[in-house]
């Protein structure tokens, strides 16, 4: 651990919740199939059908702005481990290559 004024960030934690979210997302797909597996004599009365029904109509509703907010999150976790990542690697080869010019001899090229 570095000093009070670093910057840690666990990229394989944030991928893996970039994973967990699309995976949560799944799940709460798969919930809405349960209507479609329902017929009218399965519930007992109409009410309980209709009740359902009303309650399944509302989760779908607000099912499009919960997705879209998942996505939102999952991408950008994925985003900062890709951009992270990448900037790593880049800073890895500038000081490798900075290390290499520095134990040349003087004069020469690479």
């Amino acid at each position: 651990m570095g000093s009070k004024g670093d910057l840690t960030l666990s990229l394989i934690g944030l991928s893996d919740l970039a994973d967990e979210l699309r995976s949560i997302k799944q799940r709460m797909d798969d919930t809405g199939q349960v209507d479609r597996a329902l017929g009218h004599g399965e519930l007992g009365s109409s009410e309980a059908l209709d009740a359902l029904d009303g309650f399944l109509h509302g989760w779908r509703d607000g099912r499009k702005e919960i997705d879209r907010g998942i996505d939102n999150v999952a991408r950008m976790a994925q985003t900062v481990v890709d951009q992270l990542t990448k900037t790593d690697g880049d800073l890895a080869k500038a000081l490798a290559d900075h290390e290499h010019q520095r134990k040349s001899p003087a004069g020469t090229s690479r």
